[in-house]
């Protein structure tokens, strides 16, 4: 698959790709887009992403996204928007992301990737919550469920949150997710009364340096094509990028 416009990582091989991020220059905002391990609507998502001017966006799938972020100066991108669904980290990569945090790199953590590194206690810290899949933990651990196709009536908690700037109440179309682990220290910032769905769909938060936004919208190219939806993104991008 090739997209016209788009600066992709994936077909370069891994030293050669890990040097060019190292040493890459940007004259925008510069965004890593992080996939992998999950399906989605490949073209459609990354035209979120290159149909706005305004962003410099790198894009690396795992397993070859965790030995990057490993690799790269703290100072190399203003956020990292992550939609993959991963669980394989050594612990050199978990202090590189510790590491990026202390530096004020901003997050964006996207829909499943609120799955990833079921074994890794701090991530679930850094995102502000945590999706409990089968097969980890416990046999007694309460775990999480989705649902394809909710009509969902979105509505706004924090209108004066940069994240929310010109966003009203909005309906869309998308999976959600049930029974997760959402920390009380977080800031919500969209919030949805289904009973297949978690009460909050969006919130904000802090960790070290950083600014952080999850974002629970955002399975497949109906979700995508939602205006309200895509300046939820940008908005974030924004807010967190500037957090440095």
């Amino acid at each position: 698959m090739k997209i016209r416009g788009i600066k992709s990582l994936f077909s370069l091989p891994v030293l050669v790709l890990i040097l060019y991020i190292i040493t890459g220059c940007k004259d925008k905002p510069g965004i890593l887009l992080v996939t992998g391990g999950h399906d989605f609507d490949t073209v459609e998502f990354f035209n979120l992403f290159f149909s706005n001017k305004g962003l410099s966006v790198d894009t690396v799938s795992q397993p070859s996204a965790n030995l990057v972020i490993e690799n790269i100066k703290p100072d190399r991108y203003d956020a990292i928007v992550f939609y993959d669904m991963w669980q394989e980290i050594g612990q050199p990569q978990k202090n590189a992301y510790i590491r990026l945090l202390e530096n004020g790199t901003g997050i964006i953590f996207l829909h499943h990737s609120l799955v990833s590194y079921q074994d890794w206690d701090e991530i679930t810290r850094i995102r502000g919550g945590k999706y409990r899949e089968r097969g980890y933990g416990s046999d007694s651990m309460d775990l999480s469920g989705y649902e394809h196709g909710l009509d969902l009536h979105v509505k706004v908690i924090d209108p004066d949150h940069p994240v929310i700037k010109g966003i009203k109440d909005f309906e869309i179309r998308d999976e959600g997710y049930n029974n997760v682990e959402i920390l009380p220290s977080v800031t919500p910032l969209l919030a949805v009364t289904h009973p297949l769905c978690a009460p909050y769909v969006a919130w904000a938060n802090e960790y070290k340096q950083s600014r952080i936004v999850y974002i629970m919208l955002g399975h497949d190219q109906i979700a995508y094509k939602n205006p309200s939806f895509r300046q939820l993104l940008y908005n974030s991008i924004s807010w967190v990028s500037n957090g440095k």
